[in-house]
């Protein structure tokens, strides 16, 4: 070996020993992927490349992530395992390269028309002695995938594979933890039989309301966990003022007006909770100051219970109770639009105005919205 060649081994070695510890370095699901597929591009110089996880209980591969020309063509596909190349180097846990995948019998083709396969290099990714996915990589640019680019990807797949495997157990734990809270916020809901549905509701217009505000992925899942959370403090009201079928006097909308306090009360006795205090404490302010229960104006106002305000009104305004019909959704757009800048923040009302007219606030968009957070969380 000439020095030259010494000289790369050993940058190729420092190079991925950085790669390992960045991706030791992070939780974060989205991160891992985003990285993993990031260096190993760069690694053998591919046009692009994708990240297939094993689903083990219905014996295939699905897409995970995929970057560049491709990501059109599959990202719906799932591969029976051993079928296709990606299938048949998770079933055999061995990394190849298929220089002419034209002349492969494994080859499928591509899917559409936007992008064409040459070449492929394929690694599974092992962790705890089981295959939990395949890195692929397509296309080398101006050259042909190497018996070193080969070492490479399967020293970079070993870090990857378990990087990947305790993030997914992190995002397990996650979603096991919103699925606890969300249980028991319902259980609250369940004790009014006419809000049957709030929660979930306002989650997701919650959500459609940050996403055309452009909230980043990690702002959406601290206000999908406050929205959940915003009347948890109704656990304190009693039953005789949350069921009454009439409106409530004076004393009993005293009575009910304590919730948000009580449900920050709530919240802040858990650390991991305490950043949603605001969400739900304030999200029945009022940019005029006659909100309550802190009575704050304008900017006093925090980002998570401005868009929970507006996404809770609506919801309150076209849901039917006791003594009154709900409103049709024309008319409670209409009430949302007219309290831009006295109850309603103007920016969140403005992103209501934009959703509504073009037909995508609703209960359909909004479960849609819930489930893109999710699987951008780790869900499969």
């Amino acid at each position: 070996m000439t020095d030259g060649e010494l000289r790369r081994r050993l940058d190729d070695y420092e190079n991925l020993l950085e790669i390992g510890v960045e991706l030791a370095g992070t939780l974060d699901l989205a991160r891992v992927f985003d990285l993993a597929l990031e260096k190993a591009e760069e690694l053998c110089e591919a046009e692009t490349s994708s990240i297939w996880e094993v689903d083990e209980d219905r014996q295939e591969l699905f897409f995970r992530v995929v970057r560049g020309r491709a990501a059109g063509e599959i990202r719906n596909l799932r591969v029976p395992f051993g079928e296709g190349i990606v299938g048949s180097v998770a079933r055999s846990g061995e990394a190849e390269i298929v220089r002419d995948v034209a002349s492969d019998p494994r080859w499928r083709g591509d899917h559409g028309s936007g992008f064409s396969t040459r070449a492929i290099l394929a690694a599974p990714l092992l962790a705890h002695g089981r295959v939990i996915g395949v890195l692929q990589l397509l296309n080398p640019v101006d050259r042909s995938f190497s018996a070193d680019d080969l070492k490479r990807v399967k020293l970079f797949a070993g870090s990857l594979a378990h990087a990947l495997d305790n993030a997914r157990l992190h995002a397990a734990l996650k979603r096991q933890f919103l699925e606890t809270v969300t249980a028991l916020a319902e259980a609250v809901e369940k004790r009014d039989p006419y809000t049957g549905g709030h929660i979930r509701r306002v989650v997701g217009y919650s959500l459609l309301l940050a996403r055309e505000l452009d909230w980043s992925r990690n702002a959406l899942e601290q206000l999908r966990l406050a929205a959940v959370l915003h009347d948890i403090g109704k656990i304190a009201v009693p039953d005789r003022v949350l069921g009454k079928q009439a409106p409530l006097d004076a004393e009993e909308a005293r009575i009910m007006q304590r919730h948000p306090v009580d449900g920050a009360e709530i919240v802040g006795a858990i650390r991991d909770l305490r950043p949603l205090i605001s969400g739900i404490r304030h999200h029945h302010e009022r940019l005029d100051g006659r909100g309550y229960p802190d009575r704050l104006v304008d900017a006093e106002i925090p980002a998570l219970a401005r868009i929970i305000a507006v996404a809770d009104s609506f919801d309150a305004m076209t849901s039917d109770r006791p003594y009154r019909r709900g409103l049709q959704p024309p008319a409670a757009a209409a009430e949302i639009e007219a309290g831009a800048g006295t109850q309603f923040c103007p920016e969140v009302a403005a992103a209501f105005s934009r959703l509504y007219s073009r037909g995508r606030f609703s209960v359909e968009e909004g479960e849609l919205s819930v489930q893109a957070l999710f699987a951008d969380s780790g869900g499969s």
